[in-house]
């Protein structure tokens, strides 16, 4: 591919990060000008839609894996990444080369030009993945939403199927401070006449949601009305029962770890089963061999095993209380962003804790040390300068019987990751 000869290669990465700067802005205009002027490539091929506050990930891992098995080239959109950019866009669970996204990068910069506001770094991952997945020729993409949902730049697709995994109070500032605030906001990825999955079960978010799939004529899928669940097996060797319209199986193993994890799996067979219709080879097999095969690095990830190192990326309280019923007594490190609720989790993790370790990732986008500190007043704990120092004591404090768990936010997990692999021989990412 070659590139504008406006633009060095050099640049371009930069470019894209500085983007950052312009913040978040919800809304559609300047992802549909883009996409406009670039032929609408997200109209080429059938696409998946997954929003909602926790698992979004997961499903999305979850579904692309099952879309593989059936023999299907899978496009996938997840955001943020742990280490690298490149990560966000995958065909066939492989990221995209360099060369390729910094041709992506230099068509949108020149298209970007006649944007007023600039364009946001999520909406310019966007528009990326989406003419990435056409030039790829990807029979389908797994998308999930950035923010919300209604003004997310993810919601200019007309999906085949899409889930709302479940409601949680997040991103207040722009989604609203209720429940039911919220579930209006991810309910706007709801389309007139496509199937939805749903897995929040309380009465008011749930009320939001199905009125608006009410007005949209879309059919949905109500966990624990349409679909149920078991799970059994410790958290690490897990195993799913499932019971609905379509399918029906017994004993199917998971490749992601932590009991939340059976929920996630459930949203993502009925999700399969809603796109049966449309493709007829998503049958048991490629479901259950999907189920097997999904990867989603640092959710619950057991990177080392002496001691036991697990990596999480739970950055909300609701996040936190699933990572507490799944982990057991352990050491925690924990780091968390200035835009979270750290007391809330704090409140989640602190009881299961034989070392609390608190520290700041080195990003400005860190709650600062003190700050943290202060918040944890009432929880024995220490603090460490620095995630490298932090992992060195947990190391030493960790057991065998007490494993080393990472927490707090998914940049939290990213540099961790890297300094397990750069100085403990932990393995690399795997998709």
């Amino acid at each position: 591919m070659s590139l504008p000869a406006t633009y060095a290669a050099s640049e371009l990465r930069e470019y894209l990060f500085s983007l950052t700067l312009h913040g978040v802005k919800l809304g559609l205009q300047n992802i549909r000008i883009l996409l406009d002027a670039a032929g609408n490539p997200q109209d080429r091929y059938p696409t998946v839609h997954v929003a909602g506050t926790n698992g979004k990930g997961s499903v999305t891992a979850m579904v692309q894996a099952m879309l593989r098995a059936a023999g299907l080239r899978v496009g996938r959109f997840t955001s943020p990444h742990i280490m690298d950019l490149r990560e966000r866009f995958q065909v066939g669970a492989v990221p995209i080369s360099e060369e390729h996204l910094i041709e992506h990068i230099a068509y949108f910069r020149v298209l970007a030009e006649r944007v007023n506001p600039p364009p946001t770094f999520f909406e310019m991952n966007t528009a990326i993945a989406f003419r990435h997945f056409e030039a790829a020729r990807v029979d389908v993409a797994v998308i999930e939403v950035g923010m919300g949902g209604r003004l997310d730049s993810t919601n200019v697709i007309t999906p085949a199927a899409a889930a709302i995994t479940n409601i949680d109070l997040e991103h207040t500032q722009y989604l609203g401070d209720t429940l039911e605030l919220i579930a209006a906001e991810k309910a706007g990825v709801v389309k007139p006449g496509v199937p939805l999955v749903v897995g929040e079960t309380r009465p008011g978010p749930l009320a939001v949601i199905l009125n608006r799939a009410a007005e949209c004529a879309a059919p949905v899928s109500l966990l624990g009305r349409d679909f149920t669940y078991r799970l059994h097996g410790d958290p690490w060797r897990q195993r799913l029962d499932y019971c609905g319209t379509r399918l029906r199986f017994h004993d199917a193993p998971l490749g992601l770890a932590g009991v939340y994890q059976g929920e996630n799996a459930a949203i993502a067979v009925a999700l399969a089963e809603a796109l049966q219709a449309q493709f007829p080879m998503l049958d048991e097999y490629a479901v259950r061999e999907g189920l097997a095969a999904a990867r989603w690095p640092c959710r619950m990830e057991r990177v080392l095993e002496n001691p036991p190192v697990i990596i999480d990326a739970a950055h909300n309280v609701a996040g936190a209380r699933k990572l507490a019923e799944s982990v057991g007594r352990c050491v925690i490190i924990l780091a968390v962003a200035s835009d979270k609720d750290a007391r809330g989790m704090l409140a989640q993790l602190a009881p299961n804790t034989t070392g609390l370790i608190l520290t700041a990732f080195s990003d400005k986008r860190a709650l600062p040390l003190d700050a943290l500190h202060e918040l944890a007043a009432d929880c024995p704990h220490e603090c460490a300068p620095d995630l490298k120092t932090a992992i060195a004591r947990g190391m030493a404090m960790a057991s065998a019987t007490s494993p080393l768990l990472i927490a707090g936010s998914i940049y939290t997990a990213g540099e961790a990751r890297k300094i397990l692999m750069d100085a403990y021989g932990a393995p690399p990412l795997l998709f």
